[in-house]
Protein backbone atom coordinates (compact mmCIF):
# COMPACT_ATOMS: atom_id res chain seq x y z
CA UNK A 1 0.00 0.00 0.00
CA UNK A 2 1.46 3.44 -0.95
CA UNK A 3 2.50 5.47 2.11
CA UNK A 4 -0.07 8.25 1.69
CA UNK A 5 -2.85 5.67 1.29
CA UNK A 6 -1.79 4.08 4.57
CA UNK A 7 -2.04 7.40 6.42
CA UNK A 8 -5.30 8.23 4.64
CA UNK A 9 -6.67 4.93 5.93
CA UNK A 10 -5.43 5.74 9.44
CA UNK A 11 -7.27 9.09 9.27
CA UNK A 12 -10.56 7.64 7.98
CA UNK A 13 -13.08 7.45 10.82
CA UNK A 14 -15.44 5.24 8.81
CA UNK A 15 -13.16 2.18 8.80
CA UNK A 16 -13.76 -0.28 11.69
CA UNK A 17 -10.70 -0.69 13.94
CA UNK A 18 -9.20 -3.57 15.86
CA UNK A 19 -7.86 -2.86 19.34
CA UNK A 20 -4.29 -2.80 17.99
CA UNK A 21 -5.21 -0.38 15.19
CA UNK A 22 -6.89 1.94 17.68
CA UNK A 23 -3.74 1.87 19.82
CA UNK A 24 -1.57 2.76 16.80
CA UNK A 25 -4.02 5.50 15.88
CA UNK A 26 -3.81 6.97 19.40
CA UNK A 27 0.00 6.90 19.33
CA UNK A 28 0.09 8.71 16.02
CA UNK A 29 -2.39 11.28 17.33
CA UNK A 30 0.16 12.11 20.04
CA UNK A 31 3.01 12.51 17.51
CA UNK A 32 1.01 14.58 14.99
CA UNK A 33 0.96 17.87 17.01
CA UNK A 34 4.74 17.64 17.41
CA UNK A 35 5.13 17.23 13.64
CA UNK A 36 2.70 20.12 13.05
CA UNK A 37 4.57 22.39 15.44
CA UNK A 38 7.81 21.60 13.65
CA UNK A 39 6.32 22.38 10.23
CA UNK A 40 4.83 25.63 11.56
CA UNK A 41 8.10 26.67 13.22
CA UNK A 42 10.13 25.97 10.07
CA UNK A 43 7.84 28.18 7.98
CA UNK A 44 7.80 30.88 10.70
CA UNK A 45 11.61 31.10 10.69
CA UNK A 46 11.49 32.02 7.00
CA UNK A 47 8.54 34.40 7.41
CA UNK A 48 10.31 36.23 10.25
CA UNK A 49 13.61 36.43 8.38
CA UNK A 50 15.56 34.16 10.73
CA UNK A 51 16.16 31.94 7.69
CA UNK A 52 16.79 33.73 4.41
CA UNK A 53 14.88 33.26 1.18
CA UNK A 54 16.49 33.56 -2.25
CA UNK A 55 15.04 36.25 -4.51
CA UNK A 56 15.46 35.67 -8.24
CA UNK A 57 15.06 38.33 -10.99
CA UNK A 58 11.92 36.64 -12.29
CA UNK A 59 8.29 36.05 -11.38
CA UNK A 60 7.93 32.87 -9.33
CA UNK A 61 4.54 31.14 -9.07
CA UNK A 62 4.38 28.23 -6.63
CA UNK A 63 1.99 25.32 -7.21
CA UNK A 64 1.68 23.00 -4.23
CA UNK A 65 -0.56 20.98 -1.95
CA UNK A 66 -0.92 20.49 1.78
CA UNK A 67 -1.35 16.71 1.84
CA UNK A 68 0.47 13.54 0.86
CA UNK A 69 -0.79 11.81 -2.26
CA UNK A 70 -1.93 13.05 -5.62
CA UNK A 71 -4.09 16.15 -5.93
CA UNK A 72 -3.90 16.67 -9.70
CA UNK A 73 -0.96 19.06 -9.37
CA UNK A 74 0.71 18.06 -12.64
CA UNK A 75 -2.33 18.71 -14.89
CA UNK A 76 -2.77 22.12 -13.25
CA UNK A 77 0.93 22.94 -13.73
CA UNK A 78 0.62 22.05 -17.42
CA UNK A 79 -2.42 24.32 -17.77
CA UNK A 80 -0.62 27.16 -15.96
CA UNK A 81 2.47 26.88 -18.18
CA UNK A 82 0.29 26.99 -21.31
CA UNK A 83 -1.68 29.98 -19.97
CA UNK A 84 1.51 31.92 -19.17
CA UNK A 85 2.92 31.22 -22.65
CA UNK A 86 -0.33 32.33 -24.28
CA UNK A 87 -0.11 35.54 -22.26
CA UNK A 88 3.38 36.32 -23.47
CA UNK A 89 5.36 35.09 -20.46
CA UNK A 90 8.51 33.07 -21.32
CA UNK A 91 8.21 30.39 -18.63
CA UNK A 92 10.21 27.50 -17.19
CA UNK A 93 9.14 24.85 -14.68
CA UNK A 94 11.36 24.06 -11.70
CA UNK A 95 10.78 20.62 -10.21
CA UNK A 96 12.53 18.24 -7.83
CA UNK A 97 11.97 15.19 -10.04
CA UNK A 98 10.79 12.68 -7.45
CA UNK A 99 11.82 9.07 -8.00
CA UNK A 100 14.90 9.75 -10.15
CA UNK A 101 18.36 8.42 -9.45
CA UNK A 102 19.86 11.66 -8.06
CA UNK A 103 17.42 14.38 -7.00
CA UNK A 104 20.26 16.80 -6.14
CA UNK A 105 21.63 16.74 -9.69
CA UNK A 106 20.64 19.67 -11.93
CA UNK A 107 19.04 18.07 -14.98
CA UNK A 108 17.64 19.90 -17.99
CA UNK A 109 14.59 17.82 -18.82
CA UNK A 110 13.50 20.00 -21.76
CA UNK A 111 15.28 23.07 -23.12
CA UNK A 112 12.27 24.53 -24.94
CA UNK A 113 13.19 22.78 -28.18
CA UNK A 114 13.66 19.10 -27.39
CA UNK A 115 13.42 16.51 -24.64
CA UNK A 116 16.88 15.94 -23.17
CA UNK A 117 16.32 13.42 -20.35
CA UNK A 118 14.54 10.15 -19.60
CA UNK A 119 12.50 9.23 -16.51
CA UNK A 120 15.45 7.67 -14.66
CA UNK A 121 17.42 10.90 -15.04
CA UNK A 122 14.55 13.34 -14.54
CA UNK A 123 11.58 11.55 -12.94
CA UNK A 124 8.24 10.59 -14.44
CA UNK A 125 6.26 13.82 -13.90
CA UNK A 126 8.89 16.15 -15.46
CA UNK A 127 9.07 13.96 -18.58
CA UNK A 128 5.28 13.79 -18.73
CA UNK A 129 5.07 17.61 -18.53
CA UNK A 130 7.79 17.97 -21.17
CA UNK A 131 5.94 15.70 -23.61
CA UNK A 132 2.68 17.56 -23.01
CA UNK A 133 4.08 21.10 -23.30
CA UNK A 134 6.75 20.61 -25.99
CA UNK A 135 8.05 24.22 -25.88
CA UNK A 136 8.37 24.89 -22.13
CA UNK A 137 11.80 24.49 -20.51
CA UNK A 138 11.82 22.18 -17.48
CA UNK A 139 14.69 21.80 -15.01
CA UNK A 140 14.85 19.18 -12.27
CA UNK A 141 16.89 19.85 -9.13
CA UNK A 142 16.24 19.69 -5.39
CA UNK A 143 17.82 23.16 -5.14
CA UNK A 144 15.12 25.13 -6.93
CA UNK A 145 17.02 28.46 -6.60
CA UNK A 146 19.96 26.94 -8.48
CA UNK A 147 17.58 25.58 -11.12
CA UNK A 148 15.89 28.99 -11.40
CA UNK A 149 19.19 30.78 -11.99
CA UNK A 150 20.09 28.27 -14.69
CA UNK A 151 16.72 28.82 -16.38
CA UNK A 152 17.05 32.63 -16.29
CA UNK A 153 20.68 32.65 -17.46
CA UNK A 154 20.47 30.02 -20.20
CA UNK A 155 16.87 29.59 -21.35
CA UNK A 156 15.65 33.19 -21.77
CA UNK A 157 12.70 33.06 -19.35
CA UNK A 158 11.30 35.69 -16.98
CA UNK A 159 8.65 33.55 -15.23
CA UNK A 160 9.18 30.39 -13.17
CA UNK A 161 6.67 27.80 -11.98
CA UNK A 162 7.79 26.23 -8.71
CA UNK A 163 6.38 22.71 -8.94
CA UNK A 164 5.36 21.24 -5.55
CA UNK A 165 6.56 24.47 -4.00
CA UNK A 166 4.41 24.96 -0.90
CA UNK A 167 6.95 23.35 1.44
CA UNK A 168 9.98 24.72 -0.45
CA UNK A 169 10.40 27.86 1.66
CA UNK A 170 13.89 28.83 0.48
CA UNK A 171 12.74 30.46 -2.77
CA UNK A 172 10.79 33.72 -2.67
CA UNK A 173 7.62 33.65 -4.75
CA UNK A 174 5.01 36.15 -5.94
CA UNK A 175 2.07 33.76 -6.08
CA UNK A 176 1.12 30.86 -3.81
CA UNK A 177 -1.34 28.49 -5.48
CA UNK A 178 -2.58 25.71 -3.21
CA UNK A 179 -4.44 22.65 -4.50
CA UNK A 180 -6.96 20.68 -2.44
CA UNK A 181 -8.46 17.34 -3.45
CA UNK A 182 -12.25 17.80 -3.23
CA UNK A 183 -12.71 14.07 -2.59
CA UNK A 184 -10.96 14.49 0.79
CA UNK A 185 -13.10 16.69 3.06
CA UNK A 186 -11.19 19.33 5.04
CA UNK A 187 -12.87 18.26 8.27
CA UNK A 188 -11.36 14.76 7.91
CA UNK A 189 -7.79 15.90 7.22
CA UNK A 190 -5.31 15.20 10.01
CA UNK A 191 -1.65 16.06 10.46
CA UNK A 192 0.97 13.47 9.56
CA UNK A 193 1.42 10.78 10.88
CA UNK A 194 -2.19 10.73 12.17
CA UNK A 195 -3.28 11.57 8.66
CA UNK A 196 -1.92 12.99 5.39
CA UNK A 197 -1.49 16.73 6.09
CA UNK A 198 2.03 18.00 5.43
CA UNK A 199 1.30 21.32 7.17
CA UNK A 200 -1.42 22.71 9.46
CA UNK A 201 -4.54 23.94 7.64
CA UNK A 202 -3.67 27.49 8.72
CA UNK A 203 -1.23 27.56 5.78
CA UNK A 204 -4.23 28.11 3.50
CA UNK A 205 -4.16 31.75 4.62
CA UNK A 206 -0.92 32.12 2.60
CA UNK A 207 -2.70 31.28 -0.67
CA UNK A 208 -3.40 33.77 -3.44
CA UNK A 209 -5.50 31.11 -5.17
CA UNK A 210 -7.01 27.84 -3.91
CA UNK A 211 -7.85 25.18 -6.50
CA UNK A 212 -10.28 22.37 -5.67
CA UNK A 213 -9.30 19.44 -7.89
CA UNK A 214 -11.47 16.43 -8.82
CA UNK A 215 -14.50 18.60 -8.08
CA UNK A 216 -16.68 16.37 -10.28
CA UNK A 217 -15.86 13.29 -8.18
CA UNK A 218 -17.10 14.72 -4.88
CA UNK A 219 -20.53 15.59 -3.53
CA UNK A 220 -18.88 17.81 -0.93
CA UNK A 221 -17.21 20.27 -3.32
CA UNK A 222 -19.64 23.15 -2.76
CA UNK A 223 -19.56 22.59 1.01
CA UNK A 224 -15.74 22.69 1.01
CA UNK A 225 -15.76 25.86 -1.07
CA UNK A 226 -18.22 27.57 1.28
CA UNK A 227 -16.13 26.56 4.31
CA UNK A 228 -12.95 28.01 2.80
CA UNK A 229 -14.75 31.22 1.83
CA UNK A 230 -16.08 31.53 5.38
CA UNK A 231 -12.59 31.20 6.83
CA UNK A 232 -10.71 33.07 4.09
CA UNK A 233 -13.11 35.44 2.29
CA UNK A 234 -10.24 37.23 0.50
CA UNK A 235 -8.87 34.09 -1.24
CA UNK A 236 -10.40 33.05 -4.61
CA UNK A 237 -11.50 29.40 -4.67
CA UNK A 238 -12.00 27.66 -8.03
CA UNK A 239 -13.08 24.17 -9.07
CA UNK A 240 -11.38 21.91 -11.61
CA UNK A 241 -11.78 18.40 -12.97
CA UNK A 242 -9.78 15.97 -15.09
CA UNK A 243 -11.21 15.27 -18.53
CA UNK A 244 -10.17 12.36 -20.75
CA UNK A 245 -9.40 13.62 -24.24
CA UNK A 246 -8.65 10.18 -25.67
CA UNK A 247 -6.44 7.11 -25.42
CA UNK A 248 -2.99 6.19 -26.70
CA UNK A 249 -2.31 2.65 -27.87
CA UNK A 250 1.26 2.24 -26.60
CA UNK A 251 2.08 -0.78 -28.76
CA UNK A 252 0.72 0.58 -32.04
CA UNK A 253 1.70 4.16 -31.02
CA UNK A 254 -1.55 5.59 -32.29
CA UNK A 255 -4.39 7.58 -30.79
CA UNK A 256 -7.76 5.99 -30.08
CA UNK A 257 -11.05 7.52 -28.96
CA UNK A 258 -12.02 7.27 -25.29
CA UNK A 259 -15.21 5.53 -26.41
CA UNK A 260 -13.13 2.40 -27.12
CA UNK A 261 -13.32 1.65 -23.38
CA UNK A 262 -17.11 1.68 -23.29
CA UNK A 263 -18.32 -1.82 -22.39
CA UNK A 264 -14.75 -3.16 -22.13
CA UNK A 265 -13.34 -5.18 -19.24
CA UNK A 266 -9.99 -3.78 -18.15
CA UNK A 267 -7.13 -4.23 -15.73
CA UNK A 268 -5.61 -0.98 -14.40
CA UNK A 269 -1.91 -0.67 -13.54
CA UNK A 270 -0.72 2.60 -12.05
CA UNK A 271 1.88 4.23 -9.83
CA UNK A 272 0.20 7.53 -8.98
CA UNK A 273 -0.80 9.46 -5.88
CA UNK A 274 -4.52 8.69 -6.07
CA UNK A 275 -5.27 5.28 -7.65
CA UNK A 276 -8.95 5.50 -6.66
CA UNK A 277 -9.35 8.54 -8.90
CA UNK A 278 -7.95 6.58 -11.86
CA UNK A 279 -10.47 3.79 -11.25
CA UNK A 280 -13.28 6.36 -11.03
CA UNK A 281 -12.22 7.91 -14.35
CA UNK A 282 -12.06 4.56 -16.16
CA UNK A 283 -15.47 3.52 -14.83
CA UNK A 284 -16.92 6.85 -15.98
CA UNK A 285 -15.82 5.92 -19.50
CA UNK A 286 -18.07 2.84 -19.32
CA UNK A 287 -15.44 0.19 -18.59
CA UNK A 288 -15.61 -2.59 -16.00
CA UNK A 289 -12.50 -2.73 -13.83
CA UNK A 290 -11.57 -6.36 -13.21
CA UNK A 291 -8.53 -5.66 -11.03
CA UNK A 292 -5.93 -3.02 -10.17
CA UNK A 293 -2.16 -3.31 -9.89
CA UNK A 294 -1.02 -0.39 -7.71
CA UNK A 295 2.62 0.66 -7.43
CA UNK A 296 4.10 3.29 -5.13
CA UNK A 297 3.95 6.79 -6.60
CA UNK A 298 6.96 7.63 -8.84
CA UNK A 299 8.30 4.06 -8.74
CA UNK A 300 10.18 2.77 -11.77
CA UNK A 301 8.56 0.19 -14.02
CA UNK A 302 10.46 -2.76 -15.52
CA UNK A 303 9.73 -4.98 -18.49
CA UNK A 304 9.06 -7.80 -16.02
CA UNK A 305 6.33 -5.65 -14.42
CA UNK A 306 4.68 -5.07 -17.79
CA UNK A 307 4.81 -8.75 -18.74
CA UNK A 308 3.30 -9.68 -15.36
CA UNK A 309 0.49 -7.16 -15.85
CA UNK A 310 -0.18 -8.44 -19.35
CA UNK A 311 -0.28 -12.02 -18.07
CA UNK A 312 -2.74 -10.99 -15.35
CA UNK A 313 -4.88 -9.24 -17.96
CA UNK A 314 -5.05 -12.39 -20.07
CA UNK A 315 -5.90 -14.59 -17.08
CA UNK A 316 -8.69 -12.18 -16.13
CA UNK A 317 -9.91 -12.21 -19.75
CA UNK A 318 -9.73 -8.42 -19.77
CA UNK A 319 -9.79 -6.58 -23.10
CA UNK A 320 -7.19 -3.96 -22.20
CA UNK A 321 -4.53 -3.01 -19.71
CA UNK A 322 -5.08 0.69 -18.86
CA UNK A 323 -2.33 2.95 -17.51
CA UNK A 324 -2.05 6.67 -16.77
CA UNK A 325 -0.04 9.19 -18.78
CA UNK A 326 2.52 9.34 -15.98
CA UNK A 327 3.04 5.58 -16.17
CA UNK A 328 3.02 5.68 -19.96
CA UNK A 329 6.16 7.84 -20.16
CA UNK A 330 8.05 5.08 -18.30
CA UNK A 331 6.57 2.30 -20.44
CA UNK A 332 7.57 4.12 -23.65
CA UNK A 333 11.23 3.80 -22.63
CA UNK A 334 11.01 -0.02 -22.45
CA UNK A 335 10.78 -0.47 -26.21
CA UNK A 336 8.29 -2.86 -27.82
CA UNK A 337 5.25 -3.48 -25.62
CA UNK A 338 2.54 -6.18 -25.65
CA UNK A 339 -0.67 -5.40 -27.51
CA UNK A 340 -3.67 -4.05 -25.65
CA UNK A 341 -2.02 -1.43 -23.42
CA UNK A 342 -3.92 1.85 -23.50
CA UNK A 343 -2.85 5.06 -21.78
CA UNK A 344 -5.41 7.64 -20.67
CA UNK A 345 -4.85 11.06 -22.25
CA UNK A 346 -6.13 13.67 -19.83
CA UNK A 347 -6.25 17.40 -19.31
CA UNK A 348 -7.37 19.73 -16.56
CA UNK A 349 -10.57 21.70 -17.06
CA UNK A 350 -12.31 24.31 -14.98
CA UNK A 351 -15.82 23.33 -13.91
CA UNK A 352 -17.23 26.60 -15.29
CA UNK A 353 -16.20 29.74 -17.17
CA UNK A 354 -16.61 31.63 -13.90
CA UNK A 355 -14.06 29.37 -12.20
CA UNK A 356 -11.58 29.94 -15.01
CA UNK A 357 -12.22 33.68 -14.98
CA UNK A 358 -11.57 33.89 -11.22
CA UNK A 359 -8.32 31.93 -11.59
CA UNK A 360 -7.05 34.08 -14.43
CA UNK A 361 -7.98 37.29 -12.60
CA UNK A 362 -6.05 36.16 -9.50
CA UNK A 363 -3.00 35.19 -11.57
CA UNK A 364 -2.96 38.49 -13.47
CA UNK A 365 -3.18 40.37 -10.17
CA UNK A 366 -0.13 38.54 -8.80
CA UNK A 367 1.89 39.08 -11.98
CA UNK A 368 1.02 42.78 -11.90
CA UNK A 369 1.98 43.05 -8.23
CA UNK A 370 5.30 41.34 -8.93
CA UNK A 371 6.12 43.76 -11.73
CA UNK A 372 5.32 46.75 -9.51
CA UNK A 373 7.76 45.43 -6.90
CA UNK A 374 10.52 45.11 -9.48
CA UNK A 375 11.05 41.36 -9.62
CA UNK A 376 12.17 41.59 -13.24
CA UNK A 377 14.72 44.33 -12.63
Amino acid sequence: MPLHNLFQRIADKRIPRTRLERAVQSAMAVVAPVYGAGAWANRALYDLGAKSRTRLPAMVLSVGNISLGGTGKTPFTIWLAEWLRENGRPTAILTRGYGRADEDRLTIVHDGRRLRSNTRQAGDEPVMMARALQRTPIIACSDRARAGRAAIDNLKVDTLILDDGLQHHRLERQAEIILLDATRPITELRLFPRGTLREPLTVLSKAHLIVLTRADQSKRTDRIRREIRRRLPHVPVVRTRIAVSGLMDLSARRARPASDLEGARVLIACGVGNPASVKHTVQDLGATVGAMKVLADHSQVTRADVLAWDSARRRAKADFLVVTEKDAVKLRELGKLPDGILALRTQMEFVSDRDQGLAEKALRARLRAGQLRGYLS
